[in-house]
């Protein structure tokens, strides 16, 4: 490859790394602010971030080189599927009030994080799917322990509430998996 090409490449993993900052940051805003209190707005981030966990483990069990993340994006399947039926259920009840869907896409912003992971090189997949993992899941447990303190539903107050303890955990493992792996 050529001294260019390398520098574009790299000039535009920089580019892609700061503006998935830049969303992840407004990710959490929205999950503090309207995600906190909207059912409407607490139902479309919390079945968009499903969504992306979803699409993201299968990128990582086809990529990833470590055993280590492999076997977490399976416990992300795993866990973000039965996070969904949840959700599902949930929706299904009358309490709900004219909340009856959940969309059936992720937004631009995690289109744009899956197809980072679909391009980086595969010697940077591990570390950047451990990044995205770290980012997505500080905006789901602000957006699931928001709303279960002040959401405008109860009955998705209770998924809230009962989903948060687990997107912590796996907050905290993919802090720890990343630092592990770094070393």
């Amino acid at each position: 490859m050529a001294e260019g090409e390398k520098e574009r490449g790299g000039a535009t993993r920089l580019a892609e790394k700061a503006r998935g900052v830049v969303g992840a940051v407004l990710g959490r805003v929205t999950a503090n602010t309207l995600g906190a209190q909207s059912a409407k707005t607490f139902v479309k981030n919390a079945a968009i971030g499903d969504m992306y966990e979803l699409e993201a483990a299968k990128l990582a069990l086809a990529n990833a080189h470590s055993p280590r993340v492999k076997d977490v994006a399976q416990q992300m399947i795993d866990d973000h599927t039965t996070l969904t039926h949840q959700l599902r259920s949930a929706m299904r009840m009358n309490e709900t009030g004219d909340q009856t869907s959940l969309p059936t896409e992720v937004d631009e912003r995690r289109k744009q994080m899956l197809d980072e992971l679909r391009r980086v090189p595969d010697d940077e997949f591990d570390k950047l799917y451990l990044d995205q993992q770290v980012l997505a899941h500080k905006e789901t447990v602000d957006l699931m322990t928001g709303y279960a303190a002040r959401g405008d539903n109860p009955q998705l107050r209770s998924v809230a509430a009962s989903g948060a303890p687990l997107v912590t955990r796996h907050l905290r493992h993919m802090e720890r998996l990343r630092e592990e792996l770094a070393a």
